[in-house]
Order: C-alpha cells, then sequence, then structure tokens
C-alpha cells in the first residue's frame, strides 16, 4: 500500500470512523470547516477590497489630473516641450466662501478652465459616468458642459449641503474678504449655478465649483489664494514622475496624483493590511485546531500506534503517517477554502454585486483576484499546516512498543 492510501486509510480507522473517539472525530470536523472558512473568508475580504481600491483609482485618475504644475508664469511652450502629445489644460483655483440668498456659508474651491479646457473635462466626466453605469447618476452629465458669463456647476454634495438647486443664485467671497475694515468695500461676486454635477470623488463633490476662466471671476485675478498652472493628462499614468522630474529641472513646481492623494491611498493600504492581519491571526488559530487533534489522537492511540511499530513500520514511517494524517485534515480544509474563496472572488470580478443604495460613491461590490497572492498565502499556509502536523506527530517517536505493550491497560 502506497504511504499516501496508508494514512488516508488510517486517517479514516483512526478519526473519521464511529469506532474512533466521539471528541476527535467532531473536534476534526469542527476543524475542516473553520479552516476552510477563514481561508475563504480572509480571500473575499482582500480581493474585494483590492477590488474597491481599483474603482476609487480609476475615479480619480479619470477625473482629476494626473500632473497638477504650479507656477505664477504660464509658459505654454515649456510645458508643451516637456510633455508633447499630453492633454494638457491651463487651469486657476481660488479658495472661496460660497454664501446663499438664505445666508448659508460653505468654504469651497473654485477650479477654472477656458472654454476648451471645459470640454476636455467634460468629456471625461462623461467617460467615467459611462463605465459606471451603477454610480450616483444624473442625465445632463452626459451632455456637453457649457458655461457662460457669471455662471459656475457645482458638486453635488455641496449643493445638497446648503441646498441649492440648478438656476439658484449665489455670491462668492474670497476668505481674506472677512479681514477688511467696515470702511472698506468687500469683494464678492454673484453667480448663477448652471449646472449640478456628480464626479463620485468626494473631495470634488463637497467643494467643487467649475467655472468658465474666461468669462466667470475675473475680478478675483489678485487674491491671495489664486493659483494658475496646467493640468496634465498622460496617456501612460507611469509617465508623471518622470515628466514631474523633467519640470522640475526647469524650476516649475509639479505635484502627481499619486502625491496629491498619498494620504487617501495610505489609509487605503494601512486598512487593508490591518484586515489581513486579523483574517489571518483568525485562520491561524483555526488551524491550531489541528495540534489538538492530533494531540489527542496521540493519547488515546498508544496502544495502536505501538502494535503499528511492532508489525515493521519504522519510526520515521511512524512520524511520517502521523504528519501525512494532519496534512490530508489541514490541506483539504486549505484547498477546499482556497478553491471557495478565489471562486467568489472571480465570479465578483466579473459580475460585480450591484446591492448597495446609490447615496454610496461605489453601489457594486467589485473584486480584484490577484493569484500571485493567492499562490503565496497558500504556499505559507502549507507550510504552517505542514509543522502544525509534524510537530505533535514527533510524540510518536517517544513510544516504546515494548514497554507499552506489557501494560495491562
Amino acid at each position: 500500500m502506497k504511504p499516501s492510501s496508508l494514512s488516508l486509510y488510517f486517517l479514516q480507522k483512526l478519526i473519521l470512523s464511529s469506532r474512533s473517539g466521539a471528541l476527535v472525530r467532531r473536534i476534526t470536523i469542527l476543524s475542516f470547516i473553520a479552516i476552510s472558512l477563514s481561508i475563504m473568508a480572509f480571500f473575499v475580504v482582500l480581493f474585494v477590497m483590492n477590488g474597491m481600491n481599483l474603482n476609487i483609482k480609476n475615479r480619480i485618475m479619470a477625473l482629476e489630473p494626473h500632473l497638477v504644475t504650479t507656477n505664477l508664469e504660464i509658459d505654454d511652450s515649456i510645458v508643451q516641450a516637456t510633455a508633447p502629445d499630453q492633454v494638457f489644460v491651463p487651469y486657476q483655483t481660488f479658495d472661496l466662501i460660497l454664501r446663499t440668498i438664505d445666508g448659508q456659508f460653505r468654504g469651497s474651491q473654485a477650479i477654472g478652465y477656458g472654454t476648451e479646457g471645459l470640454k476636455i473635462w467634460s468629456e471625461r466626466l462623461k467617460n467615467l459616468k459611462t463605465r459606471n453605469l451603477q454610480s450616483q447618476f444624473y442625465e445632463n452629465e452626459l451632455t456637453d458642459l457649457r458655461l457662460d458669463e457669471n455662471e459656475v456647476a457645482l458638486g453635488v454634495d455641496l449643493a445638497r449641503s446648503l441646498g441649492i438647486l440648478e438656476g439658484d443664485e449665489v455670491t462668492l467671497i474670497p476668505p481674506e474678504t472677512l479681514l477688511l475694515s467696515s470702511l472698506e468695500t468687500p469683494l464678492f461676486q454673484k453667480v448663477t449655478v448652471r449646472r449640478i454635477l456628480s464626479t463620485d470623488l468626494y473631495d470634488l463633490d463637497s467643494k467643487l465649483i467649475l467655472f468658465n476662466s474666461e468669462k466667470t471671476l475675473a475680478s478675483f485675478a489678485k487674491t491671495l489664494s489664486r493659483k494658475r498652472g496646467f493640468h496634465i493628462w498622460f496617456s501612460q499614468v507611469s509617465d508623471a514622475d518622470s515628466i514631474k522630474e523633467a519640470l522640475q529641472k526647469k524650476s516649475i513646481v509639479a505635484e502627481t496624483w499619486q502625491e496629491k492623494n498619498s494620504d487617501l491611498f495610505f489609509a487605503l493600504l494601512m486598512e487593508k493590511t490591518m484586515i489581513g492581519v486579523f483574517l489571518g491571526l483568525a485562520g491561524l488559530i483555526a488551524s491550531s485546531s489541528i495540534l489538538t487533534v492530533l494531540a489527542l489522537l496521540m493519547s488515546q492511540k498508544k496502544r495502536d500506534i505501538a502494535i503499528i511499530k511492532t508489525l515493521g513500520l519504522s519510526q520515521q514511517k511512524t512520524l511520517w503517517l502521523f504528519t501525512q494524517m494532519g496534512l490530508w485534515i489541514s490541506g483539504g480544509a486549505l484547498a477546499l477554502g482556497s478553491v471557495l474563496g478565489l471562486g467568489i472572488s472571480f465570479y465578483l470580478q466579473l459580475y460585480p454585486v450591484h446591492v448597495l443604495p446609490n447615496i454610496y460613491y461605489d453601489s457594486s461590490i467589485p473584486a480584484l483576484v490577484d493569484f500571485g497572492f493567492g499562490f503565496g498565502v497558500i504556499s505559507i499556509a502549507l507550510v504552517l499546516a505542514f509543522l502544525g502536523s509534524y510537530i505533535p506527530a514527533r510524540s510518536t517517536l517517544k513510544i516504546e512498543p515494548a514497554i507499552l505493550l506489557r501494560q495491562k491497560n
């Protein structure tokens, strides 16, 4: 009989048989189920988080510029020479206070593009909405964004927080105006809300004021918070770092999309790491029950082990026999949990489940399967399973058949 077949035979007779101890059999079944569920949950949760992180990254890269330059004087020729054949749009931004006709205030950030820049930004928003039809959806977002003189577009969260509707008139005030004395004339401008936009990005939806820089807010040109430069989008996002270095050599301050969102991605990484650690510890605790199974087996079946040795099985073969028995239990549970976890995750990757209401930025439960990560986890789990089976099986080396079989009980 082959060693693997022999270990399966003894597994059935010594552990799973109705004649074996009920305690050992029940602990074995519970251990098998616990290991399978822990491995399945580990893969599903981490791969779902991978999918959610990818969705966040895709939304950020769709609308936010891949590279932002900040310079007091805009020089088209330098940027064009450094980043040829890329989509680059002149912009200007202001930190403003938005005041409604009801007297409500909210801090916001105004971003201004020219007519051509608004067209490019609108096209990227339409592409994002077309790819993500289950997100918060406004039908007019699939039409071109045209803003005339003294017209703006607001982020949906900003508009909701202040109760603003399309067509309402609001007042924009630079923050430094609040420091003026009562004798000085405050700087402000009244504008009409032409559009309310949903970008599925919290930073934009909660504070965005979009305007046509060629027609609106010209009176704010000397405000302290004003910034000018270029928003650049690349066909290959990986080019952002090299272009940034080239621009910095020409004394142009630049910031990549990774740097701008570094806090967000660090938080996502920490969240994923901590959840993975806790799920891994839960799986490790569940798998440690194999030690209990084998320890009970060693204590209850000493005479059977002595008989096996008497029949000619060597010390090393006996050790390997009981190690294999532990591996069959833990390895089988690991295989079942991995198949279920990878299968469910791969299904969610192909067919994301839309179960969340539209108040969330991402109403689906996506997944992104990383087979390299899965292979690494399974490899580590197999090593731990071997150690968990080998260590308690070493107690078979201490069993002396001659002494044990001479005892009556």
